[in-house]
């Protein structure tokens, strides 16, 4: 991970080969909004990796625990890091609300000694949304080589950190799994609608705190809609919960009740359709 984050860190000294990328005032508005929302949450994992270190049933997973909770810092000094050599501000007054839900829910379980909520609150939701994220941002769409080669070293932190707490949920589903199921349906039902909230209204917030436009905004050759967000994190979490093992009349309820956060008179971001293809594809019953 050290070498890692050196190498992401370091993109001005491997940027001479490649054209200059023009970023607009609005683009640079965009990243500032994006980076300071990821830093958030990056924030916020670290508080609950944290949290979570005191649950954990033996020495190597505490370890293990507080490790991730240091990779998470290191995210956090590479965003900020990132944002000084663009030239855009890490701005608070850019961070959605709904983040503070999220850190509230995770605190509730783990005050509860719900070890099985917190896994699933930060290490499936809160993970899906940051792997979508970057996804996004790492992919061939994102003509950006600076902020594409950052989000590639960071998808690779987030996706080991997501394949450690199915592991660990697994393990947890093995020893009583009506009581993982149960933490399961109580963390959906409050912590995925404030995560598709934020992604949801994201432009509107932009516009509302910041008088930007998304569709307006000048990207150069980047084609990234931050609407595909909300559909890309969408089917990494459920993809996710597949591969958890969780029974799959939970989940399917589960998965068809997230049809209920569009918004009605809005433009449709195509949720009804992506679960009618994951479910679709999926048998009916337990597995």
């Amino acid at each position: 991970m050290q070498e890692r984050a050196s190498e992401a860190v370091n993109v001005s000294a491997g940027t001479s080969a490649f054209a200059p990328f023009p970023r607009s005032e609005g683009y640079m508005k965009l990243l500032s909004f994006v980076v300071s929302n990821a830093r958030r949450g990056e924030i916020m994992a670290v508080d609950n990796y944290s949290e979570m270190v005191q649950l954990m049933p033996d020495t190597d997973t505490k370890i293990e625990t507080v490790h991730q909770a240091n990779e998470e810092c290191k995210h956090i000094l590479l965003l900020e890091k990132l944002a000084t050599h663009l030239g855009f501000a890490i701005d608070d007054s850019m961070v959605e609300p709904q983040w503070n839900n999220v850190r509230q829910h995770f605190h509730d379980a783990a005050k509860k000694k719900n070890l099985a909520g917190c896994l699933i609150i930060q290490d499936l939701m809160v993970e899906s949304l940051a792997i979508g994220l970057y996804k996004l941002f790492s992919s061939a769409s994102n003509g950006d080589y600076e902020t594409n080669r950052i989000a590639s070293n960071l998808l690779k932190d987030e996706l080991e950190h997501l394949d450690i707490g199915v592991r660990r949920i697994k393990s947890l589903m093995e020893k009583d799994s009506e009581a993982v199921h149960d933490s399961l349906v109580w963390a959906h039902h409050r912590v995925m609608p404030n995560l598709f909230e934020m992604v949801y209204q994201s432009c509107d917030f932009l516009c509302h705190t910041q008088n930007l436009d998304c569709d307006m905004v000048d990207k150069g050759n980047v084609a990234i809609d931050l609407n595909a967000l909300k559909v890309a994190s969408l089917e990494h979490y459920v993809d996710m919960l597949y591969q958890a093992g969780f029974d799959l009349d939970v989940t399917n309820q589960l998965i068809a009740s997230m049809t209920s956060y569009e918004v009605p008179g809005r433009a449709s971001l195509g949720l009804g359709e992506c679960l009618k293809d994951f479910m679709s594809g999926k048998p009916a019953g337990n597995a």
